[in-house]
C-alpha cells in the first residue's frame, strides 16, 4: 500500500475522521503533507508556537516533558494511526510536550487553517475532537493518579502490565515484554534510575516480576499482589 493508501486507510479509521464518506476522506487526504523524521530528532519542542497537526504513518514518536536538569518523564509514545498535536491546533497556545522520533519516523502533516475549512465542511467532526481530547485527558488523570498515589513499585507493575496488554507475548500465562535500559523505565513512571533500580530487584525477588534473557515477563493480574 502507498503512502496515499495508507493515508486514506488510516484517516478512515481514526478518531477524528472515521464515519465520513469515503470521497470526503480522499478530498481530506490531499491535504495532508508528507514529512520525514529521522530517529532521535524533534518534531516540535514544549513552549514552542506552531499548530499544525500530524498523523503517523510509519513508525513511533514521544511525548516528553523535561526538566532543568534534562530528566526526561515520558507523556505518551504514539505509533501508526495515531494523532499528534490537535491541542495546540485548536486553541493555539504553545506545545504542551516536546515530541521526538524514537526510530525513523514518516509523518502526514495537516495545518491548522486546512483542518479548520475541513470541519466547517464536516462540522460532525467536533463531536470526534471532543471524544478524541476526552480520552487524552483520561490518559493523563491515569498519568496523575499514578504519580500522586502509587509507589515506584506500583508504578513499574501498572506500567508493564498495561505495555503487554497493547503490544506484549503471552508466554505461559504472562505477558513477555522486551526489557528496557532503567533510565527509559524511569522517564515513562516518573521516577529516577536508582529508585527503578532498587525496585526492579525487589520485584522479581517477590517474584511478580520474572526476569528471562532481554526479557520482563508479568502476570496480567500483577497488580494485585502489590501494594499502591
Amino acid at each position: 500500500m502507498g503512502e496515499k493508501g495508507k493515508l486514506l486507510d488510516f484517516l478512515g479509521r481514526s478518531v477524528l475522521f472515521k464515519n465520513l464518506p469515503e470521497s470526503d476522506l480522499r478530498k481530506i487526504s490531499l491535504m495532508f503533507e508528507t514529512i520525514d523524521l529521522p530517529m532521535g530528532e524533534v518534531l516540535f519542542y514544549e513552549k514552542e508556537n506552531s499548530s499544525d497537526m500530524y498523523l503517523v504513518l510509519e513508525g513511533k514518536v514521544r511525548a516528553s516533558l523535561f526538566d532543568e536538569h534534562g530528566n526526561e518523564l515520558v507523556l505518551a509514545e504514539l505509533g501508526p494511526g495515531e494523532f499528534i498535536g490537535e491541542m495546540s491546533m485548536i486553541d493555539q497556545l504553545p506545545r504542551s510536550a516536546t515530541v521526538i522520533a524514537q526510530e525513523p519516523t514518516k509523518l502526514a502533516m495537516l495545518r491548522r487553517e486546512t483542518f479548520l475549512k475541513i470541519l466547517r465542511d464536516n462540522p460532525d467532526i467536533a463531536i470526534n475532537v471532543i471524544k478524541a481530547l476526552v480520552a487524552r485527558l483520561r490518559r493523563t488523570d491515569d498519568m496523575v493518579e499514578a504519580l500522586a498515589f502509587r509507589n515506584v513499585e506500583s508504578r513499574i507493575v501498572k506500567f508493564l502490565v498495561e505495555a503487554g496488554r497493547e503490544r506484549g507475548v503471552m508466554e505461559e500465562g504472562k505477558y513477555k515484554l522486551r526489557k528496557m535500559t532503567h533510565r527509559d523505565l524511569a522517564s515513562r513512571i516518573g521516577s529516577s534510575r536508582e529508585a527503578v533500580t532498587k525496585a526492579l530487584k525487589t520485584l522479581t525477588f517477590k517474584g511478580i516480576i520474572e526476569e528471562r534473557g532481554n526479557f520482563w515477563l508479568v502476570s496480567p493480574d500483577a497488580e494485585e499482589d502489590i501494594d499502591p
